[in-house]
């Protein structure tokens, strides 16, 4: 099954079947291609950039949700890291990102 097929529903205007993977939302444009030559596309509610067929794992949406799943688990870094199929490197750089958007609860 390709992943484009997992997307969602049918989008009118372009007849290619899927939802923006960030709000859900089936107002989808094309928006040009990237370096590759891959056909990238816009959603005109949130205006965030996708294509639907990623070829490095770590560009995929659910793969932030997925390190932090795994980190609750108790997975170490290197497990982590071949679970998801990225590389060591990588993985600690998206810790370190989920990490700094984490809110500190107020001290009373």
């Amino acid at each position: 099954m390709k992943q484009q097929d997992s997307f969602g529903t049918l989008c009118s205007r372009l007849g290619v079947k899927f939802l923006c993977p960030y709000c859900q939302s089936e107002s989808i444009v094309k928006s040009g291609k990237n370096c590759n030559g891959k056909q990238r596309y816009q959603c005109k509610y949130c205006h965030k950039r996708f294509i639907t067929d990623y070829t490095y794992k770590a560009y995929l949406p659910d793969t932030d949700s997925k390190i932090i799943q795994l980190t609750k688990e108790g997975l170490g870094i290197r497990s982590t890291a071949r679970v998801l199929g990225i590389s060591v490197t990588t993985l600690l750089k998206r810790i370190l990102q989920i990490a700094s958007n984490i809110k500190q609860p107020p001290i009373l």
